[in-house]
């Protein structure tokens, strides 16, 4: 995982990853050196008995450099095993054989064995919630990215018509209409606050560009003054567009 680089792939490793660990958590069984090798973060194939001359790592990463290090582990916690057998063979008790995922995990914590792949582990027995007694921390290109992704769905949402007062975003500027078609008035939203200077041009049947002139000069648009967003976007207020048109008798197209 650590050779992703741009956020995006990093949250695809990190998706990657967690379906490789549920896979092994979703195991019946594993037998001891299955258990060590999961939790040491390499591959296990299912039910072996001995260990693999080389495995890759969890995260694809091939076997060699640090990924050989997590082979020094699996071999410290299958030791840690055969003390265990033969504290059982001595007290006339039956090891088992094989054991499943989260007992061997709680073996291995009971004698302090820990490992970074058992924290992940427990992320996804817990599905992903955060632990009341640890911060919740997310690497900041990742956090960053999600933001950006967040604003994104805002933009969809805005384009389709669910522009708030408060929103961060207002919606995308729509295709211009090809200037030989004639300019109908669009009808003035019944369900909603605010309006973006292009649908207050499409309104008025106007271009927005003369909007954007006037509001340049006096701060306004034919009295009506909009909230201005932090990426610099106008939001106009509905209730003044329809005092303008009711009251103020202003006929569409004239600017």
């Amino acid at each position: 995982m650590s050779q992703a680089s741009t956020p995006q792939e990093r949250v695809a490793a990190a998706r990657q990853l967690y379906a490789v660990l549920k896979e092994y958590l979703d195991r019946p069984t594993w037998t001891p050196i299955e258990g060590a090798l999961i939790l040491s973060g390499l591959h296990a194939p299912v039910g072996c008995t001995e260990f693999p001359r080389e495995a890759p790592g969890l995260d694809g990463r091939p076997f060699k450099g640090d990924v050989v290090d997590r082979w020094t582990k699996a071999r410290e916690i299958m030791r840690l095993w055969e003390w265990r057998c033969q504290d059982d063979e001595e007290s006339d008790t039956t090891t088992p054989a094989q054991v499943a995922p989260h007992d061997f995990i709680e073996w291995c914590q009971d004698l302090e064995v820990e490992t970074q792949w058992m924290r992940l582990m427990f992320d996804v027995i817990s599905r992903g919630k955060a632990q009341s007694d640890q911060p919740d921390w997310i690497p900041l290109a990742v956090a960053e990215y999600a933001a950006q992704a967040a604003e994104t769905i805002s933009a969809i949402h805005a384009l389709a018509g669910q522009v708030s007062s408060d929103s961060p975003v207002s919606a995308p500027a729509p295709n211009k209409v090809e200037k030989s078609a004639p300019r109908v008035p669009m009808p003035v939203p019944t369900n909603r606050d605010h309006v973006s200077t292009e649908e207050l041009a499409a309104i008025l049947a106007i271009e927005p560009q003369s909007i954007l002139k006037r509001h340049s000069k006096d701060g306004s648009y034919l009295g009506i003054r909009p909230t201005k967003l932090p990426n610099r976007r106008l939001l106009w207020p509905v209730a003044d567009v329809k005092r303008l048109l009711n009251v103020g008798g202003l006929e569409p197209g004239a600017e």
